[in-house]
């Protein structure tokens, strides 16, 4: 066995011993708050009082000589004299830098009586080291050799002594609860977003005692195999759409058979890609569904009257496609040390000579697995994999249709947290609670659950506005 392998088998174990606290195995971490007028990655709007500092932390708690991370955290203070314990935000990615939130504080209605803590997690944009990846950005950009570019990444980080296996859901739990201690807080909610509920189940199997609730808006367990199955939530999602589009009479009207013609031209597209005189690229069944962006609620409403055009193979399609692609510009080097480590090394579809062609072949790995191989850090303790077993009240918000955290996620999550409730957002997609054009269903219900958590469990689930919430008004005609 890899020496790092057993090592990361050590740390789980000394972690998962929730009896055991972090300050006898490292020196206590500490908080540094900074001084009014310091730099800081986030400015929180003057009408809001906030502390702002640094949590110092070492990048690997079972070196006594390792250096330390910097990572930063906003707190920002309640309106009233409230004692109720804080609200602490997980960050979705991974690899997203959590601290833009700081920035628009009054979105969160627990602020009237709660604290409201925001952390950058270790790896991230803002935080020392922060693991990103402009070779990779650039590769992607320019269609360039994305393996080298990740390779070169990685010999850079290191060269830099980062240690990229020390980057990953268990030790941001570990982060997490020194920040805890730190700032002497009894105990405190999480809310956690796409990989954040991830980290915050890991968290709460770990640290259980120190949480009070959870909301996991767009439920990741980690027992789901999301390389596995990602391609068909995607092509669910779809149908069910048109489905959807089909019950409505302006929308069956303007696309009809729209399900049946839509994946008729997948079909034909996967078995014979089409050579198009005025497009370099081939066209593959893949590259037309991956126009199809259904990971926000205007997406979902856009929906139907793209995948007619796809149907039909509208010759304005393929100007979209010579459009170069572009990797976002958060931290890919976290994105990959967490990925790499706990996700793909347990997906059986990754690891399979025939991983099926749902929509044409449509890759559903989060990380390619030739990048994960370039970024060659060891697997973790597989025992992260199962399923997170926790009395700690939970709401779970889902949405209808989305297509990278489904709802049927949410209650393979509610399957071992006995004291959860399942949401369901009609018409909803990614990240219903930021879906801030919308009618603030979700973030309504979240506030509701956090004032009251084992009160808001004994409703019934026709009591929230989830319940009542309208279908999409589907973009019938192009603006």
């Amino acid at each position: 066995m890899h020496p790092k392998v057993v090592l990361s088998s050590v740390l789980f174990i000394i972690l998962a011993a929730c009896q055991t606290p972090i300050s006898e195995f490292v020196e206590r971490p500490r908080f540094e708050a900074i001084a009014t007028g310091q730099d800081f990655p986030v400015a929180v709007p003057a009408s809001f009082n906030a502390t702002l500092g640094w949590l110092i932390v070492p990048e690997d708690r079972i070196d006594p000589q390792s250096t330390d991370v910097r990572l930063p955290v906003a707190i920002i203070h309640s309106k009233s004299e409230s004692n109720k314990s804080p609200v602490v935000y997980l960050a979705g990615g991974p690899g997203t830098a959590a601290m833009r939130t700081a920035a628009f504080p009054g979105a969160y209605p627990w602020l009237k009586d709660r604290d409201f803590i925001v952390i950058g997690q270790r790896g991230t944009h803002y935080a020392t080291p922060a693991l990103m990846c402009p070779e990779y950005r650039d590769a992607v950009a320019t269609s360039s050799d994305q393996v080298t570019s990740v390779r070169a990444c990685k010999t850079r980080l290191e060269a830099s002594g980062v240690r990229l296996g020390t980057y990953n859901s268990i030790t941001s739990a570990a982060d997490l609860e020194a920040l805890r201690q730190a700032l002497e807080i009894e105990s405190w909610s999480l809310y956690g977003g796409s990989y954040g509920t991830r980290l915050a189940l890991i968290y709460a199997k770990i640290y259980g005692s120190s949480v009070e609730s959870m909301v996991l808006d767009s439920p990741l367990p980690p027992n789901a195999k999301y390389d596995d199955e990602s391609a068909q939530n995607f092509e669910n999602a779809l149908r069910a759409i048109a489905r959807d589009c089909a019950a409505q009479p302006d929308c069956a009207e303007a696309f009809p058979a729209l399900e049946e013609r839509f994946f008729q031209t997948i079909a034909e597209v996967s078995a014979s890609p089409l050579k198009i005189d005025t497009f370099d690229e081939t066209v593959t069944a893949p590259s037309l569904v991956s126009l199809i962006q259904i990971t926000s609620e205007s997406g979902v409403r856009r929906a139907p009257m793209m995948m007619d055009q796809v149907a039909k193979l509208e010759p304005e399609l393929f100007s979209a496609l010579a459009d170069p692609p572009q990797a976002s510009d958060f931290a890919w080097g976290m994105r990959f040390s967490v990925w790499c480590s706990e996700a793909l090394p347990f997906s059986e579809r990754s690891n399979s000579e025939n991983p099926g062609k749902v929509l044409g072949g449509y890759e559903s790995a989060a990380i390619d697995p030739e990048l994960c191989d370039a970024w060659a850090v060891p697997a973790i303790d597989p025992r992260i994999t199962e399923p997170v077993v926790s009395n700690v009240p939970t709401l779970i918000i889902a949405g209808e249709f989305d297509p990278l955290t489904p709802p049927k996620w949410g209650e393979l999550a509610a399957k071992t947290l006995p004291n959860s409730m399942v949401v369901t957002i009609r018409g909803g997609s990614h990240s219903s609670t930021q879906q801030w054009g919308g009618d603030g269903c979700a973030m309504s219900i979240s506030a509701d659950f956090l004032d009251a958590p084992e009160a808001f469990l004994m409703t019934s689930a026709s009591e929230n506005c989830a319940s009542s919430r309208a279908a999409p008004a589907y973009q019938v005609t192009r603006e």
